[in-house]
């Protein structure tokens, strides 16, 4: 299949008002859909990055550090 064939067939199934535009929440399944196991593997990189004192669980004080470091 050539890319814009595939293009094409994502656009169809992801336009699903068909109104020829991919809104935001469209755009959200559809990038939640080609990430699949990328996006469950990133999840997993930044839960150990901030996972300081890796007791497998995130703390207020991890949380704190993980939206400072990700959102400046």
């Amino acid at each position: 299949m050539q890319l814009s064939q595939w293009v094409d067939e994502l656009f169809e199934v992801f336009d699903e008002d068909q109104d020829g535009v991919i809104s935001r929440s469209e755009f959200v399944e559809l990038i939640e859909c080609l990430l699949q196991e990328k996006g469950i593997k990133m999840c997993e990189t930044i839960f150990h990055k901030f996972d300081t004192n890796h007791d497998n669980a995130i703390s207020k004080e991890e949380l704190t550090e993980m939206i400072i470091d990700l959102a400046l």
